[in-house]
């Protein structure tokens, strides 16, 4: 079977299980905290599944883009990528864990109230905070590089 015949069969099994996840999420309905305290509908019954996909996918992203970039030839990835395409691709690449790690250690380790419960894992509140932080920094890197993709700064000659 040809290589893209299989990344086309594994992309649409990816859609279809992430269209059936968000259709549980959204449709199903909540769950109630302790029907004795109160029925405040707290959060929807499906986010633990929900949280669970996103993580497998964020995993199996990282590993294959290692993945491929420990195994890609230098010289196929010079053949088919502009100067500016690999620049770009370089850039984002080799700054992601160094901002990863500076970013857990910038995270704020304030608990924080979580379906009227005191969430106070150090290590999941940093994590969580490293994360967003990373997310911002590489979208600003990367507006600023299709900016400068835009103005034909990059552009090969």
């Amino acid at each position: 079977m040809k290589e893209s015949k299989i990344a086309s069969i594994a992309y649409y099994i990816v859609i279809i299980i992430s269209v059936v996840v968000f259709a549980l999420f959204f449709c199903v309905g909540f769950s109630d905290m302790d029907v004795s305290i109160s029925a405040i509908k707290v959060s929807p019954r499906f986010t633990d599944l929900l949280m669970w996909l996103m993580y497998i996918l964020v995993g199996v992203t990282a590993v294959a883009t290692i993945a491929a970039l420990a195994m890609a030839k230098p010289s196929a990835i010079e053949s088919n990528v502009s100067k500016g395409g690999r620049l770009v691709a370089t850039i984002m690449t080799w700054i992601f864990a160094p901002i990863l790690v500076v970013s857990y250690f910038l995270g704020d380790a304030t608990p924080v109230m979580k379906s009227r419960e005191l969430f106070d894992s150090v290590f999941w509140l940093k994590t969580t905070d490293a994360f967003m932080y990373t997310i911002y920094i590489l979208l600003v890197i990367t507006v600023i590089c299709l900016v400068l993709s835009l103005t034909g700064v990059l552009k090969k000659k």
